[in-house]
């Protein structure tokens, strides 16, 4: 939560306190002034101003916050780039030819790694599924054109999808 944001509603809520116990406590008077600081305001007004403005400052504090959410530049700050570990490239380098193909699947492994830890930092299982799914696809795909056999297919995409699940070091 924006720091300032707790602040602003606190104001907020004590205008909007006070209007609402002038108006209980004078509304039985049927009193025509307010003596508030040693001034005197009009009733009616008084309590419209105080009550209005109360709610007005609540909401702007909730408008404030969705604004300038400080989450969003901490996580930006927080989130670790995703780096292959040494275990990692080696498997990868032993299975995977060094051309152009290694490239594409380097990068998309940089992605996969990036957008899985934030699906599981967020706890979202369905998208963790999902980028399972494609990073296994692709690793199948790539083993297939290197004429691997499907047994040996099967226990390499396994493999390295564990390693690519790991939190980065």
């Amino acid at each position: 939560m924006n720091p300032i944001v707790p602040f602003i509603m606190a104001v907020g809520a004590i205008l909007f306190i006070v209007g609402i116990s002038v108006l209980t406590r004078h509304g039985f008077k049927k009193s025509v002034t307010v003596k508030f600081f040693r001034k005197e305001y009009g009733f009616r007004r008084f309590v419209f101003a105080t009550i209005t403005s109360g709610i007005a400052i609540i909401m702007v504090s909730i408008y404030i916050q969705k604004l300038f959410p400080v989450e969003a530049f901490q996580d930006e700050v927080k989130a670790p780039l995703a780096t292959l570990s040494s275990n990692l490239k080696y498997e990868l380098e032993s299975i995977l030819s060094h051309d152009e193909s290694n490239t594409k699947m380097m990068n998309a492994i940089d992605r996969f790694q990036k957008e899985y830890q934030q699906a599981l930092e967020k706890g979202d299982k369905n998208t963790m599924e999902l980028l399972i799914l494609e990073m296994s696809f692709l690793v199948r795909t790539e083993l297939e054109k290197k004429n691997y056999t499907s047994h040996q297919i099967g226990s390499e995409v396994e493999r390295i999808m564990h390693f690519l699940k790991q939190r980065p070091d």
